[in-house]
């Protein structure tokens, strides 16, 4: 039997009945220990929304009561104690994050002896789901090095079930390639959309599994689409920096765009690290007077790093620059971190980044699929969202340095960052912008993106959906969807801001389709993808998106 099958054999049935009988005894024996009924939970119980403890079992049972009692004490205690002024405030948000995901390994769910789901599960089937843990295991530790398998190894194909949108690759360098989408409307809106990608991730954020795609619901509403999909580099491009990945890819993206639809701007549409591009790009062309941005759609992306409750960013540089110590030992954090991250290829490894992110949100990353996988006997169910995340690239160490310094230094929201000569001043930046963020987003904080979007010069229209990082940008129409939005200038303290917005009951999708259209001008004959000069090649989603 391989080490995911589902069928048992008279082995099977041996084995799983002796692990049941022995769970069986072990319940008996735990409950018979703990005679003990232990007092009600002092202080709050766990979260209503921390499915963690949601059976019965933690609050009927004596011996399990017992255990939440003392992990939630102890787990409180730890997080209050990383929080205290004896931590260096400059190290304080380290420990408050190393303590959070200790205190989640270490969560009795975890654990076959206390976890009352799996323990009754290995009873009620005799001990099989026991002996399918244990080859879920087997598995994840030799297909993925030990982590737990979050979405099935074939649910998915690219081209099939995912970034499967008809198009055709219109370009390629050395970084990229340009992906213009076919029509699916005989007429199409004058403004054509680029969408730029984080790199870390692959392009496809922006066209996951059908119905669930941005791509293909802009497409549908009478827009043409142009995507970059940066290539996984190689490592004779771990030198690469910023102004590298600006110039060629971006930069020369709008360029393509503009030959082949004959429109002088374009919609600039960033998610994450490519809001940052995408902004950039717009006060790259601001500086020398240019058109090329026709507005900014901006998705959970940062444009400021300031601590939250600073009062200025130039007061938090500053500040932060005020002893020498702090910034060397900075400088020698990052090196370190870069280092760490590396791999033997001379670039930052996108697996353990995707790690890194992974643990900022373990609860849900992590630990939940260890206990379904290995603790109940469970194999993932399809998810396009998991898909995407698993598919990482790398990325070149001098990138990366450079976007942990333009962090720490806050350099972009200071105005004192250039590219090709040129000031990156948001402040020039008059377009509209259309900004998105995600109220649950474990990565950039909507207060973040908040900030972030007062930087701009142009009228910004805010919307916080009630969700996580990436689930705040799949937000296609469905019935339940919401968001928050408001009117007019955004107040400086986003506290205000939520006090007067109001919540519409539609995806933002629909909200950003019905911006766009007023902004792109009027219908002209629908595009085929290329031209003369840039021809119609592969078919999408291109070469690059697939492994080397």
């Amino acid at each position: 039997m391989s080490p995911c099958g589902s069928e048992p054999n008279a082995y099977e049935d041996d084995l799983g009945s002796a692990l049941g009988t022995w769970c069986g005894t072990t319940l008996a024996h735990v409950r018979a220990a703990m005679s003990y009924v232990p007092p009600p939970l002092a202080g709050p119980g766990p979260d209503p929304d921390d499915r963690r403890f949601q059976d019965p079992v933690w609050r009927s049972g004596p011996y399990h009561r017992h255990l939440l009692q003392a992990y939630l004490t102890w787990s409180r205690l730890a997080l209050a104690a990383a929080g205290t002024p004896y931590v260096p405030a400059r190290r304080r948000r380290q420990a408050q994050l190393l303590t959070q995901v200790l205190t989640e390994a270490l969560a009795p769910t975890n654990f076959l002896p206390s976890n009352p789901a799996a323990l009754r599960l290995a009873r009620d089937t005799r001990g099989r789901s026991l002996v399918r843990g244990v080859g879920n295991f087997l598995d994840d530790v030799a297909r993925r090095g030990g982590r737990p398998t979050k979405v099935p190894p074939d649910a998915y194909r690219l081209g099939e079930n995912l970034a499967a949108t008809p198009g055709r690759v219109v370009y390629r360098n050395e970084l990229m390639e340009v992906l213009q989408y076919e029509p699916q409307t005989a007429e199409v809106r004058r403004v054509p959309l680029l969408l730029i990608p984080a790199w870390v991730n692959k392009f496809y954020i922006f066209d996951l599994a059908p119905g669930r795609s941005l791509v293909e619901w802009a497409v549908r509403e009478g827009f043409t689409v142009f995507a970059i999909s940066l290539r996984d580099p190689a490592p004779d491009q771990s030198r690469l920096g910023l102004e590298d990945y600006f110039l060629r890819a971006p930069l020369r993206a709008l360029e393509i765009v503009g030959e082949i639809t004959g429109e002088p701007r374009a919609h600039l549409v960033g998610v994450c690290a490519g809001g940052m591009l995408a902004a950039s790009a717009a006060a790259w062309f601001a500086a020398a007077e240019e058109t090329g941005a026709a507005s900014l759609t901006l998705l959970a992306s940062a444009l400021d790093y300031a601590p939250s409750g600073s009062a200025t960013t130039a007061t938090s540089t500053q500040n932060s620059s005020s002893t020498g110590d702090t910034a060397k030992t900075s400088e020698a954090e990052l090196r370190l971190l870069t280092r760490l991250l590396s791999n033997r290829r001379g670039l930052v490894d996108g697996r353990k980044v995707s790690l890194l992110f992974d643990l900022l949100r373990a609860q849900d990353t992590i630990w939940q699929p260890l206990t379904s996988g290995w603790l109940l006997g469970e194999r993932p169910r399809p998810f396009d969202i998991w898909a995407w995340s698993e598919d990482v690239i790398d990325v070149p160490r001098a990138l990366f340095g450079q976007t942990l310094r333009l962090a720490r230094d806050n350099t972009l929201a200071d105005g004192r960052l250039r590219i090709g000569q040129r000031p990156i001043d948001l402040p020039t930046v008059v377009q509209d912008a259309f900004v998105v963020a995600g109220v649950r987003d474990h990565i950039i904080s909507w207060e973040t993106v908040y900030r972030s979007a007062r930087l701009l010069g142009g009228d910004v229209s805010f919307h916080l959906v009630p969700s996580g990082h990436v689930g705040s940008i799949i937000n296609p129409p469905r019935p339940g969807a919401t968001y928050r939005t408001g009117r007019g200038v955004l107040p400086a303290d986003p506290r205000e801001w939520t006090a007067r917005c109001s919540t519409e009951r539609e995806s933002w999708w629909v909200a950003w389709t019905r911006w766009l259209a007023d902004r792109s001008g009027p219908h002209v004959p629908g595009r085929a993808p290329g031209s003369a000069r840039h021809p119609a090649g592969a078919p999408a989603p291109g070469h690059y998106v697939r492994p080397r």
